[in-house]
């Protein structure tokens, strides 16, 4: 009984042509967390010496209240700004995309990736200087660094891309990150 693998009328065919792979190399990976955790280690060291009540609600506070920040502020501007499905979108544990990033399963375009990244990374900035006047020195550049942290490993993704960063869309893998051409 051969089976029949005819297309319906209402089936829409997506073709992709690869622009450009960025593999994700271990070594990165391996270097980026061992300086973090240096850097992280010294700052909470910096924090709590300049002032111990702020290092004591600053450092828990920074390190999961910037990347929650990040999360609201992209899943507003993805309401708001882009129209785009919330569902496509996910919290994801690995890096580069540590935090809330595309999922796996979908491509989405690298003009709305970059656009939307580089608003979080200045809006977040904005919001960390108006802090100014009430945060300690070092506990705001241990906030600062927290959020460069995360967003630095996905800037530098989305700057090797660049070239194709107009008409491609991106695809997030487990061991790269790819662009296409639709």
């Amino acid at each position: 009984m051969p089976r029949d693998r005819t297309l319906s009328k209402e089936s829409t065919i997506y073709t992709y042509r690869l622009l450009k792979r960025v593999h994700y190399k271990p070594i990165f990976f391996q270097v980026y967390w061992i300086l973090s955790v240096c850097v992280f280690i010294g700052a909470a060291i910096a924090v709590s010496f300049w002032s111990v009540p702020a290092g004591l609600i600053g450092v828990p506070v920074g390190v999961i209240g910037i990347p929650l920040v990040q999360t609201l502020l992209l899943r507003l501007l993805l309401r708001t700004k882009e129209k785009y499905s919330l569902q496509a979108w996910s919290w994801s544990y690995h890096l580069p995309w540590f935090g809330y990033a595309p999922g796996t399963d979908t491509y989405i375009a690298m003009t709305k990736v970059r656009r939307l990244h580089f608003h979080v990374l200045w809006i977040v900035l904005v919001l960390l200087g108006c802090l100014y006047p009430w945060l300690s020195p070092s506990l705001l550049g241990f906030l600062v660094f927290i959020h460069l942290w995360l967003l630095l490993p996905r800037l530098i993704i989305i700057f090797l891309l660049r070239k194709h960063s107009s008409s491609g869309y991106l695809k997030i893998n487990e061991n790269d990150s790819s662009c296409y051409a639709q």
